[in-house]
């Protein structure tokens, strides 16, 4: 027998399957817990409340599957499940949890009764909407019976023939196992011929890389070589040139060295800049007009209060008659003496204020002339004259000193005479040395 005949046997073959168990087959129909079985009306709901809810059968039942449908129940909530097993009596207990709005639980045995408690809920509003239950009726179980023996055979059949379709499948596999191990084995050498392929080429590719650079070496050094005979012959022509730039800057030195020394012998004859007095006078000068501006305003004030008080004397003919002039006159005189003194004071500060700002702008003026004259007269005795730097300096020295100790005797006196130091006597410079003692 073939499997597909089996099969065909399997399909002809009518079994009674499980099927829905109406409310007829219930007892206590009248109750509304009862009519939830196959209810298909909202009129029927029965809200939820954590106690059992019964239902039992007018006589033992099997029941493959029970199914309680919910409203308002989150996935996971757990409900209990009792029933009473026939003919022992025993009592079946599980815990299911609530999935897509319902309690499903698998039975598949006779009973008599079962009940389910939901769980306690304090928020919502949670119903109980319908029952299924499936099962097979009492009546059916003779022809079952019948149908058992040839499904028994069948199966037997069934299995002997996978069986043997499983021994060939397995000797399949195996040839197929070792099918895929040559496969394996052969993808693997094909790999690794590819991978010596691959380092061939890599190695190529670097020894034409390495020939490419040494290319470019060559071709670089043959530039290089060329850029340095160019630079040889531009060397030769520029030493060329710098020999004349050198000759042309040995007489623009000797000619800056020249000026370099007259330089010097301005500078080291006076100070021509006196910015350390010149800073000190005119901060002097700031400070006592700032005395001098005190006295200046209070002669302003009293000045002006005198004039403003001077004016109350022409109401002197509304004094009584009984009060002389001479007793008012007499009355201001104390304030008209502290006036007197006051600007007396003042005036006799403000002069002496002024008076210093006018000498330290004279010493000012004293010193610049001073400097002018060192320099105009170290400048005309040196006209003509064959001196060293030395003696230059000394010159220069001296004159400076006299000129300052005169003028911190009270500037410069009127019969002030320039007295001449006595040097040694001085040998006349050769004729291949110039003033400054450089070569020409």
């Amino acid at each position: 027998m073939s499997v597909e005949k089996d099969i065909g046997e399997l399909e002809a073959l009518k079994v009674s399957a499980p099927h829905e168990i109406d409310l007829s087959y219930l007892d206590h129909r009248g109750r509304k817990t009862t009519k939830l079985v196959s209810n298909t009306s909202e009129e029927n709901y029965v809200k939820g409340q954590h106690r059992a809810y019964e239902f039992e059968f007018k006589e033992p039942q099997f029941v493959t599957r029970i199914q309680l449908s919910t409203l308002d129940y989150a996935d996971g909530n757990k409900a209990e499940f009792t029933c009473s097993y026939y003919p022992s009596g025993e009592q079946g207990k599980v815990h299911i949890a609530n999935e897509n709005n319902a309690w499903n639980v698998r039975v598949n045995g006779f009973i008599t009764k079962f009940s389910i408690e939901p769980p306690k809920k304090y928020l919502g509003d949670q119903l109980l909407t319908a029952v299924q239950i499936e099962g097979v009726q009492p009546s059916e179980f003779p022809s079952i019976a019948k149908q058992v023996g040839s499904i028994e055979n069948l199966r037997q059949s069934a299995l002997e023939k996978c069986r043997g379709r499983l021994e060939a499948v397995a000797a399949k596999e195996a040839e197929i196992d070792g099918l895929k191990h040559t496969i394996a084995e052969l993808t693997e050498t094909i790999n690794k011929l590819n991978d010596d392929e691959s380092q061939v080429e890599e190695d190529l590719e670097s020894i034409r890389e390495e020939l490419a650079a040494t290319e470019r070496a060559v071709s670089s050094k043959k530039q290089e070589l060329s850029e340095y005979s160019a630079r040889i012959e531009s060397a030769a022509s520029s030493i060329e040139q710098k020999t004349e730039e050198r000759k042309q800057l040995s007489s623009e030195i000797a000619k800056a060295k020249s000026e370099l020394r007259e330089l010097k012998e301005n500078i080291n004859l006076f100070p021509t800049e006196i910015a350390g007095f010149v800073s000190q006078g005119a901060d002097s000068i700031k400070r006592y007009s700032l005395f001098a501006a005190i006295p200046i305003v209070v002669i302003g004030l009293v000045t002006v209060d005198l004039f403003i008080r001077a004016s109350e004397l022409s109401g002197l003919e509304s004094i009584p008659q009984d009060i002389s002039i001479w007793e008012v006159l007499v009355a201001r005189f104390p304030y008209v003496l502290v006036c007197g003194a006051l600007l007396a004071s003042s005036y006799k500060l403000a002069r002496v204020f002024i008076a210093e700002i006018i000498r330290i702008n004279e010493q000012r003026l004293n010193l610049t002339k001073i400097s002018i004259i060192a320099k105009d007269v170290s400048d005309a005795s040196e006209d003509g004259l064959s001196l060293d730097d030395a003696a230059r300096y000394e010159h220069r020295t001296y004159l400076k000193m006299n000129l300052l100790r005169e003028h911190l005797k009270g500037y410069l006196t009127k019969d002030y005479q320039y007295s001449k130091k006595e040097l040694p006597p001085q040998e006349p410079p050769t004729d291949d040395k110039g003033r400054d003692g450089t070569e020409p």
